[in-house]
């Protein structure tokens, strides 16, 4: 799998259809590559403004004291960052399983179809997941015991989420696309009231806040957008539509700066609510219901961003489509270079200025890596990124195997589920 949202075809019976044996398209290859630019980028602003919390002393909620325009402007853009980065990398993982969804509703809903998507999703999410799991529990945690494979580190709650959605899509997949939509806005919601276990390296298990508030994004993208929204986006003048789309997002900045610096709404308190992580406020219950509410905002917020987005996101090939299909790389291991770049900073030059840290760390720095870590070399990795686990699951061999001493019987089944399935 070279790419986190590859729809996993090798293993895919032929009757479905799969992303390997149709041609990609570059639509979304390009917007999965400036996605996953955004998100390089949103970790080394959130790294540079760690840092500036720390020269300047800043507590909870203070303003910046020193470089304050330089500053607010740089907190306005991660935050734009954000709305947009997550959220639409989410929602074109929806997209791209809606073969999932057609998997649990027509013919190919067999026992031995699906099994196979669930194999193979299981092979490549969760043994890459084992494997860098495990690399953030001795980076982050290396004390902990016993280690908290429940707990994801970092970029790993993408992975154990998308195996997660995928898995509900089998589930769902009955019932109508308005009502699975409505019980993942429901959930997304009100999972907010919901106090969540904490593991023993402080981080949530199964970092479920935020599994169910991004499963909103997920199948909006899996049951709300459809082909033929995307071709009419496709077929208006790009010109037009990338004019529209850097006014939205320009918009979203300025709307953005005037809630902090105008309004006077808290930047900390702005970040964790983009984040989702933790629950609402349960001081009283109208602060949790005030939560609700500013949740719902976000969620409208973000639509708004995203439109903004995918107007700016060219149709045509070009250099980027490939490198849009090698997201998983970047994804895993951008957090270890930009985090790197910091610490080595702080070894070797701890008293870099402000500004170089800025130029060279938040802006200069998320582009080569994002760039380094999607192009066609990376895949020299791949052992290590995408791990042959066979002992996770069972094997078509090893089934095929069994059911020798039985061939007569399984063809004769085979046979008749063909006829079945041909009247259907």
């Amino acid at each position: 799998m070279k790419d986190l949202d590859a729809p996993l075809a090798s293993e895919t019976a032929v009757k479905f259809p799969s992303r390997a044996q149709e041609t990609r398209d570059a639509f979304l290859d390009n917007a999965k590559y400036a996605l996953m630019l955004i998100v390089v980028w949103n970790h080394a602003m959130q790294e540079f403004l760690r840092y500036v919390d720390d020269f300047e002393n800043r507590q909870w909620c203070e303003e910046d004291s020193v470089n304050i325009r330089t500053h607010q402007h740089a907190r306005v853009f991660y935050l734009t960052l954000a709305t947009v980065g997550m959220p639409a990398f989410t929602c074109v993982s929806g997209y791209v399983s809606r073969s999932w969804l057609n998997a649990a509703r027509e013919d190919e809903a067999s026992a031995e179809n699906l099994l196979r998507r669930v194999r193979a999703m299981t092979k490549s999410l969760m043994g890459t997941y084992a494997l860098w799991q495990f690399i953030g529990m001795l980076v982050v945690s290396p004390t902990t015991a016993p280690a908290q494979w429940w707990a994801p580190v970092g970029p790993m709650w993408y992975l154990l989420a998308l195996f997660f959605w995928r898995m509900s899509v089998l589930v769902l997949g009955g019932l109508k696309d308005v009502v699975i939509f409505a019980c993942a806005l429901f959930m997304g919601l009100f999972v907010g009231f919901t106090e969540t276990a904490v593991s023993k390296n402080d981080l949530a298990v199964f970092d479920l806040q935020r599994v169910f508030v991004y499963a909103v994004y997920f199948y909006i993208g899996c049951c709300v957008i459809k082909p033929h929204h995307l071709r009419k986006l496709k077929q208006m003048e790009y010109g037009k539509r990338a004019t529209l789309g850097v006014i939205v997002l320009l918009g979203v900045s300025v709307a953005w700066y005037v809630s902090l610096y105008i309004v006077g709404a808290c930047f900390d308190e702005a970040q964790w609510s983009v984040w989702s992580t933790r629950p609402y406020n349960s001081g009283s219950i109208s602060d949790m219901f005030s939560g609700m509410a500013q949740r719902i905002g976000l969620y409208v917020f973000s639509l708004v961003a995203m439109g903004g987005f995918f107007a700016l996101v060219p149709s045509n090939e070009s250099i980027i489509t490939g490198m849009g299909s090698r997201t998983l790389y970047c994804y895993v291991l951008h957090i270890y270079l930009v985090r790197g770049f910091s610490k080595f900073l702080h070894l070797v030059w701890d008293d870099a200025p402000l500004s170089f840290r800025l130029i060279c760390g938040a802006f200069i720095l998320p582009l080569v890596v994002g760039n380094a870590l999607m192009s066609r070399p990376v895949l020299l990795l791949k052992p290590i990124i995408e791990p042959s686990v066979p002992a996770l699951t069972r094997e078509t061999d090893d089934i095929a195997a069994r059911e020798a001493g039985t061939a007569g019987r399984a063809r004769a089944s085979r046979d008749a589920l063909e006829r079945s399935n041909a009247f259907r």
